[in-house]
């Protein structure tokens, strides 16, 4: 729900407020109107700074909007894809999908409806920003303060492929922003195709990215499942293996093809060696983790401890229902928590907020409540958070107890 204001200047004073980027307030006030965030910090001190100002007492935690940077809503039709059998792999789930999606003939009303249902559910959650890879064009999204960023995903693993959607973006909107779905499914030529028509456009660039094994085994060696995939489909035709990668792996690979920047957005990122993270590092590429869906797919554990390690803060996605039956960033964060423990609580809540809008280059106006940015953010409440006196434990708490009992939106912003 939404708490309503209006775009002049008012203060918004809560018990706690956690800006993200800076440390944690207890009783703590924001000042804000349609321009954005003027202030914040300590109640009795903003109070005193901006005398005479309408004061909003709120009785939960005030904290920024959360990033869903990696979702893809046009599958959310489909609800949940399950493994077909209990020792599938990925390429078996794949599949299953595709099976699935042949065989739904939903129509493009059903279609746009319940990707719209999903926008409703991650706005209603407390995600303001979400970068949607779709498969189809979709209606713009009618709810608003929320904001979608969609890229049309392009797949084409042989050369003959890839010839036909080469010419078919020539021909297309020159508007239209496209992004490859990963190194297993699109061929070298037109990943550099797309990722040159992104930088063109200023536009992110996302992929799917060492999300399983087997597709270090399929760029290497032309083996592994996914050239069984490939071959089942008469799309093995020589572009795998690829020639010339050494011990620097798939990420070595995207780096020799000229891929990473600081507007590459790799997603997954399980299976990655020392070298391979030092190469990300380097290039300023950015991460994007999705631990509900890797569970779910079994296919591993992301070294999260290594990217924080090599400077890398990543950002926090659902993936679609097909691979993630809860589709909840709070969830995600508790299941980070869970997998590694020795990542504090403020460094996962940072991932969901500021490592998405990093990700997305929004973070001049979402990922953290700091003067400049706008004035878009959340109200939470739970009987988790009530008797807490400490930060560490309030931000413990945030991060898992799963999503609050109450999600309120506070917008200054003109509607």
């Amino acid at each position: 729900m939404s708490l309503k204001t209006s775009s002049s200047l008012r203060i918004i004073r809560a018990p706690w407020i956690v800006p993200v980027d800076a440390d944690v307030f207890r009783d703590g006030a924001i000042v804000a109107d349609g321009s954005g965030i003027i202030d914040i910090g300590p109640a009795n001190l903003i109070i005193s700074r901006h005398p005479g100002v309408d004061i909003i007492e709120l009785p939960g935690i005030l904290l920024p909007a959360l990033v869903n940077a990696h979702i893809h809503l046009d599958l959310s039709v489909l609800g949940s894809v399950v493994l077909p059998f209990k020792e599938a792999t990925m390429c078996d789930w794949i599949s299953a999908l595709l099976t699935k999606r042949a065989e739904a003939d939903y129509s493009e009303v059903q279609v746009n409806a319940a990707a719209q249902q999903t926008v409703n559910d991650q706005y209603e959650s407390g995600v303001g920003l979400m970068l949607n890879i779709a498969n189809v064009p979709l209606d713009l999204f009618a709810v608003a303060p929320v904001e979608v960023i969609s890229l049309l995903e392009i797949l084409g693993p042989s050369k003959a492929v890839e010839t036909s959607l080469i010419q078919t973006i020539d021909e297309g909107s020159k508007d239209l922003k496209l992004t490859g779905h990963a190194p297993y499914s699109t061929t070298p030529g037109l990943l550099k195709v797309i990722k040159e028509r992104s930088r063109c456009q200023n536009a992110i660039f996302s992929l799917h990215l060492a999300e399983n094994c087997d597709e270090s085994l399929l760029l290497t060696k032309g083996q592994g499942c996914f050239a069984t995939f490939l071959r089942e489909r008469n799309a093995f035709d020589g572009t795998f293996p690829i020639s010339g990668i050494d011990s620097s792996g798939v990420v070595g690979y995207l780096q020799q093809t000229g891929l990473l920047d600081d507007k590459t957005l790799c997603v997954h990122c399980v299976h990655m060696t020392d070298k391979e993270i030092e190469i990300l590092s380097h290039s300023r590429a950015h991460v994007c983790l999705c631990p509900g869906s890797n569970r779910f797919l079994s296919v591993g554990v992301a070294p999260v401890e290594k990217f924080i390690r090599h400077n890398i803060l990543p950002a926090i996605g659902t993936d679609s229902i097909a691979s993630n039956p809860e589709l909840n960033l709070w969830h995600e964060m508790a299941l980070l928590r869970k997998e590694h423990p020795r990542i504090s609580a403020a460094l996962i809540l940072k991932m969901a907020t500021l490592g998405g809008a990093r990700a997305l280059h929004r973070d001049h106006e979402f990922g953290s409540l700091s003067k400049g940015k706008i004035a878009l953010f959340l109200h939470v409440q739970s009987e988790h958070y009530e008797g807490i006196s400490r930060a560490d434990d309030l931000l413990n708490k945030l991060t898992t107890s799963g999503q609050p009992a109450i999600v309120e939106w506070l917008s200054f912003l003109d509607n």
